[in-house]
């Protein structure tokens, strides 16, 4: 399952936030694999950013009823710029539910996320403070083509990882 929450973040949320990534850019490597993303920059969340993993938790449940509970398992704040992309891939064995939020965009077009379920392609585009939840992420491939924009454009994606606390996973991270 997935779905396209407009505004789950207000554009002031996203301004603190995207300042946030501003500045802890400045001291963290890059957790980002060029083979997976092209040249991107990625690291995981700090404090500011882990407070969304109980914030925004309520609206995830509301989604989907079928799920009790979540446990929560990290954030993730990553940067596109011209040329770089997410493979398609499906996420490691300890992520069921991911959340990506738009924080930032100077970019002037559609840069959809693309989400293959039941062999039926679903893609999404999202606007600052839009996220799109993906339900089964560890076993629904997703991803995004290459950013093709202007040099000095860039995207600012800010992901939320939970598991439902009875969840079977599946066994490993892999590339498609």
């Amino acid at each position: 399952m997935v779905h396209l929450i407009k505004g789950i973040l207000t554009a002031e949320e996203c301004k603190i936030l995207t300042d946030q990534f501003n500045i802890d850019k400045k001291v963290n490597p890059s957790l980002d694999k060029k083979v997976d993303t092209g040249a991107s920059y990625g690291f995981g969340g700090t404090y500011q950013f882990n407070v969304y993993l109980n914030k925004l938790k309520p609206k995830i449940l509301e989604i989907n009823s079928d799920i009790n509970e979540l446990i929560n398992v990290n954030t993730y704040i990553r940067e596109y710029k011209n040329n770089d992309f997410l493979d398609k891939h499906v996420d490691r064995t300890d992520i069921s539910v991911t959340l990506s939020i738009c924080l930032d965009s100077t970019i002037t077009k559609e840069w959809p996320l693309c989400v293959k379920i039941n062999n039926q392609e679903h893609c999404f585009n999202t606007n600052i403070g839009d996220g799109i939840v993906l339900f089964d992420a560890d076993k629904n491939p997703h991803w995004r083509d290459t950013l093709i924009c202007d040099q000095n454009e860039r995207v600012v994606q800010f992901f939320l990882h939970w598991k439902p606390v009875s969840y079977e996973s599946k066994k490993s991270k892999s590339l498609l």
